[in-house]
Formats: structure tokens, sequence, C-alpha cells
């Protein structure tokens, strides 16, 4: 199977997925979604990488996007999904990961547990819902990934200063309950395709509240309670991503999901691959072959733009 990874610059779990597809027999290429550039014309999508023409030479694309890729990345996606070429990830999956608001309110209509969570207009705003979820507090940049852009905050005063300097800079931002029993520790499970495939328990070392591994913290692998397995399983299917690392605290009132990462490492001293030695890029790729299998069976017409009861299946979102 011809299979384009598409990168953003993840370049060790880049380099596993490359291996790993190519191991398992497939013609593998690894692109840098800079270099690549599309053409949108009726009845006629194509896309170019650098400049050479790949519009029908993928049966599927793997996307590793990176925060700042997102919106230039999932256009990338629907191009491809344009052309027939199955995509591993939906491109409004990875919009709702990336919205950290968006999916909490994903994960309440399906009635799964987080830590209560705040948002208003104005920095004014947040003085009541504050006052309602109690000090220290969590102030999260809505766009925040792999811990940067999180604040701890002991006081009215501190968050009231946090916001008004968000809010100056432009940027979308909550308020959310500080889980005091649990931090500096939090737990990543890494679902692929529906499945658990691994989980470890993350650590802080030097005292921070935020238990990253990016940020110095340690890992190692730990096993899931029925309850756990249930609520990441259901966290993943109510955004509808395939992939993803899914960030829990374990509560003294049960486990509280923190977030769910539509583009998570795993490699790495103390990536989810080398503390728990399950192989996660096999994982990826055998599912998205699959996938991509079962789609070439569903939809075997040659038709550029597909249609499914009068919808493009490119306008994905």
């Amino acid at each position: 199977m011809n299979i384009c990874i598409l990168s953003t610059d993840q370049v060790q779990d880049d380099a596993r997925l490359l291996e790993v597809a190519q191991a398992e027999g497939h013609n593998t290429k690894l692109y840098n979604i800079r270099d690549i550039s599309m053409a949108l014309m009726p009845n006629q999508p194509t896309i170019y990488y650098k400049d050479k023409e790949i519009t029908d030479h993928f049966d599927v694309v793997i996307p590793r996007l990176n925060v700042s890729f997102t919106d230039y990345g999932t256009n990338v996606l629907q191009q491809f999904m344009c052309t027939d070429t199955y995509v591993s990830e939906s491109p409004e999956a990875l919009r709702l990961g990336r919205d950290k608001l968006k999916s909490l309110q994903y994960l309440l209509a399906r009635g799964l547990p987080f830590p209560t969570t705040g948002i208003a207009f104005s920095p004014q705003g947040f003085r009541p819902l504050a006052e309602h979820i109690g000090t220290p507090m969590v102030v999260k940049l809505i766009e925040s990934t792999e811990g940067t852009g999180i604040f701890l905050v002991h006081t009215l005063k501190e968050m009231d200063n946090l916001v008004k300097t968000f809010n100056m800079l432009g940027a979308s931002y909550v308020i959310q309950q500080f889980v005091k029993e649990a931090a500096g520790t939090d737990v990543r499970a890494f679902v692929v395709g529906g499945e658990v495939v691994a989980a470890m328990c993350r650590n802080a070392q030097d005292g921070d509240f935020r238990a990253n591994v990016s940020l110095g913290g340690h890992s190692c692998s730990c096993d899931l309670t029925d309850e756990e397995h249930s609520i990441v399983l259901s966290a993943t299917e109510s955004i509808g991503i395939n992939v993803a690392g899914v960030d829990f605290v374990r509560s003294d009132n049960g486990p509280l999901l923190l977030e769910i990462n539509v583009s998570p490492d795993f490699t790495g001293e103390q990536g989810i691959e080398s503390v728990t030695g399950v192989d996660v890029a096999r994982a990826i790729v055998r599912h998205a072959v699959a996938q991509a299998r079962a789609f070439k069976t569903e939809h075997p017409a040659p038709d550029r733009v597909l249609e499914t009861q009068g919808v493009s299946l490119c306008a994905d979102g």
C-alpha cells in the first residue's frame, strides 16, 4: 500500500512511523506539510509536493500535525479526501481536539467527568466563575500543548492579572478547577482505533503541578481500571478521533479527564513506547492500513468527489 506520512517536525515519531510502515512492506513517503500545495479546480482537485504532482499517489495519508499547522494541515487533508484518498483522521476531529473548550463540551454531552471549567467573554466575567470554582485554580490557553500555556494561580488577584494579560494579547483561555490530590501526577492512555494500546503514569520531578514529560516529568507503565478504560474510549469517540493520547487525573472522586491530544508523541526516553514496551507506531500503521483497505472496498468508484446521501465527503465538518 502507498502511504504518505504528513509531518510537522515530530522527528522521532515520524522516523518510527516511516520505519514501521516500510518494514510492513508499504511504499511510504514522509512529506513535510510546508512543502504541500494545492490547486482547487472543479472536478480536478490537485496536490503538489514541492514541484511534483502527487494527487493520485497514495492510498492512505497519516497526519502528524502540530498545533500551529492545524488550519493549513486540515485543509490539505480535505484536499486529499477530494481525490478519493483515505485520510486516517477526520479534519473535523483534529480541529475539535485542538479546541480545548469545544472538546470539553463534547465530553459534557456524553456525561463524562472532568474538572469544573469556566469561560467568559471579558476578564470581568471570570470573577463570579472563579468564586464558584475556588482557589487555587488553573488558567489554561485553549490551544495549550505539552504543558505550555497552563498556569496555576492561588488568589483571585493573580487570576485577574493573568486573564487581563491574555485578553490584551487576544488569546482564548479558560479557568479550571485544580485537583489538589493529583498535583504533579496524571495518566496518559494511548488509544488507536478504539483500543487502549498502552498507558503510563507521569510524575513531575521538581514540584511542578504539571506532569508533562516535555517539562521533565518521569513516566512508568500502568494499568487502567475498567472505569478509566471506559471513560478514555468514550472521550475519543466523542470527537471521532482514531489516534489520541487521553490525559486524566485520579481524583478522590474518581478519574477526571484533562484533555484529548490528537497528535500525541510516543517516542523518547520517557515516551510511552519506551516505558511500556508497546509498539505504538506499528499499531498506528496497521490501523490506518486496515481502514484504508475497508475504505477502498466501500468506495471503489473512480469519481473525484465522493458523495453519500448528497453530502460531499471532502467537505469534512
